[in-house]
């Protein structure tokens, strides 16, 4: 994941296209966020969909790198439009390589400070405390230990990116972070896919979380589920909560969906229910005093809120985030997908994985390793 630097002022605007932005204003009231967007020609038939990245001025050349990546696996044949969300403006050298690269709509937005910053009621004194005691714990720091922009960050994808101005248009996203590659052809619209088959969010790894990022998630989460009179969810056979939770000792077992690729349906993120978990689980400044990641949160929210089957693991994507790659293991599948990854390094059935784990609750193809325990 990417972390960015504080905020420096709003987003700029090109003359030519103030008209457009006036006319896609409509109906955005409540957003947050100001906008740049430039917009080609496009396709008839698409789904209200668009790629989706956070990035900063720095990723320009991995962000192209991605770009080019994506629109040769998926986006030439449907030229999806593509949103770009930064901390601070976007610099003119990268709207205008990424315009140029991507082949729907460019859209540039800047993120409000009040969202992308420690909150005022932050001890700042107690976060600093407990991030030392981190870096010198003499069994070693996790990533990120000392970031407080990784912090924001975090907070940011948990629940206020989807109340960005520029995503408020759209039904459906596809999260794309910089330097990350697509190994094989999507050579399927994968958002109508999403629709049609009644899925509200899609990944294709998953892993074990940093323990001591997140020692007090779940007891918060427990007690976000009480307060909202929601404990009997844990218990369904309906939702995804299985995958997380371990009911012999009443835990988490760390399994997490890997943002870094999702696909989701935005209406879930802005509804009642996603919303009322996230603001509970905020209150509880897991952000800042620990280092809550968007991937647990995620997790435990959508897993304990959706029903089969809106949860969907795409086994069939080629897809490498370092250091970790997922790659087909069905030689059909890599030769019909042109897939130019080695099978050999995919990471699936990996002790650390949780893919497999996730595969076997909802029947797909790939089930436990032998000889390798369970022990998240």
């Amino acid at each position: 994941m990417h972390f960015f630097p504080s905020h420096r002022g709003t987003s700029l605007f090109e003359p030519s296209l103030v008209w457009l932005y006036l006319l896609l204003l409509v109906g955005c009231s409540g957003s947050v966020g100001a906008r740049d967007v430039r917009v080609p020609d496009s396709p008839q038939g698409r789904t209200n969909s668009t790629l989706y990245t956070l990035c900063r001025n720095s990723d320009l050349n991995e962000m192209v790198d991605t770009i080019v990546n994506y629109e040769a696996r998926f986006n030439k044949n449907y030229h999806y439009d593509w949103v770009f969300l930064n901390d601070e403006p976007f610099s003119e050298d990268f709207k205008t390589m990424v315009t140029k690269a991507v082949s729907g709509a460019a859209k540039f937005g800047t993120i409000p400070k009040h969202v992308w910053s420690t909150p005022s009621h932050i001890d700042v004194s107690l976060m600093d405390f407990n991030i030392n005691s981190v870096l010198n714990d003499p069994e070693g720091a996790y990533p990120y230990a000392d970031s407080k922009s990784y912090r924001n960050m975090c907070r940011f994808e948990s629940g206020y990116f989807q109340w960005s101005e520029l995503l408020m248009e759209y039904d459906y996203f596809w999260r794309v972070e910089p330097g990350v590659k697509l190994y094989c052809d999507v050579n399927y619209d994968i958002f109508k896919y999403m629709i049609d088959n009644q899925h509200d969010y899609g990944f294709t790894i998953s892993l074990l979380e940093y323990p001591k990022t997140i020692p007090s998630l779940f007891p918060s989460f427990y007690k976000a589920l009480e307060n909202t009179n929601q404990t009997n969810l844990l218990s369904s056979d309906d939702n995804y909560s299985r995958f997380f939770y371990d009911d012999s000792n009443h835990s988490y077992n760390l399994c997490h969906f890997w943002t870094n690729f999702e696909i989701g349906n935005l209406n879930v993120f802005r509804s009642d229910e996603y919303m009322r978990l996230f603001k509970e689980l905020e209150k509880r400044n897991g952000f800042y005093y620990e280092r809550w990641g968007d991937a647990p949160v995620r997790t435990l929210i959508l897993s304990t809120i959706l029903k089969h089957p809106a949860i969907k693991r795409f086994a069939d994507i080629g897809y490498q985030h370092d250091p970790y790659l997922q790659c087909p293991q069905d030689l059909e599948t890599r030769a019909e997908n042109r897939c130019s990854c080695d099978p050999t390094l995919d990471i699936t059935n990996n002790w650390f994985s949780c893919s497999w784990y996730f595969d076997s609750l909802v029947g797909e193809h790939q089930l436990r390793p032998k000889n390798v325990p369970y022990t998240a």
